[in-house]
């Protein structure tokens, strides 16, 4: 089981790759249309998230279509709105570079919001984190990400 640990630094923060996702890029192929790259960014972990939520910035410039709307709840941005789901390949990059120690979900529907006012673009939720055991470690300010 690989393990993820790192420091707390304005929470606890991984590196993820972000594209199109599996059967998306596959669709692309078949029209002889071309993926476009994955964008590497930094990610906050996320207990309150119910879902993976990306920035709206991310979904624009990786050309991903809209494959549903949802409603989220947003105190930070006034409450409960409705949001576009893109579907996605997300991958929790491990500090080692091996892929066979990266947590790789090549289908994930995530949630389009405004997040760069916040400080974050890009928030893995409950959904990716089931997936997990995610120690928060205050004291010793850091965490361990375990897959």
């Amino acid at each position: 089981m690989p393990v993820l640990k790192g420091p707390l630094q304005n929470g606890a923060i991984v590196e993820i790759s972000l594209g199109w996702s599996a059967a998306g890029a596959r669709d692309l192929r078949t029209a002889l249309r071309p993926v476009p790259p994955s964008l590497q960014v930094s990610a906050l972990l996320d207990t309150g998230a119910e879902i993976t939520c990306v920035d709206a910035s991310l979904i624009r410039q990786l050309g991903l279509p809209l494959s549903g709307m949802a409603p989220a709840n947003m105190p930070a941005h006034g409450g409960v709105t409705f949001a576009g789901l893109h579907d996605v390949s997300l991958t929790i990059l491990h500090p080692s570079r091996k892929a066979r120690n990266h947590l790789t979900l090549p289908d994930l529907s995530v949630l389009e919001l405004s997040l760069a006012a916040l400080g974050y673009r890009a928030l893995i939720g409950r959904d990716t984190l089931a997936r997990c055991r995610f120690l928060y470690d205050g004291p010793g300010n850091g965490f361990r990400l375990t897959y």
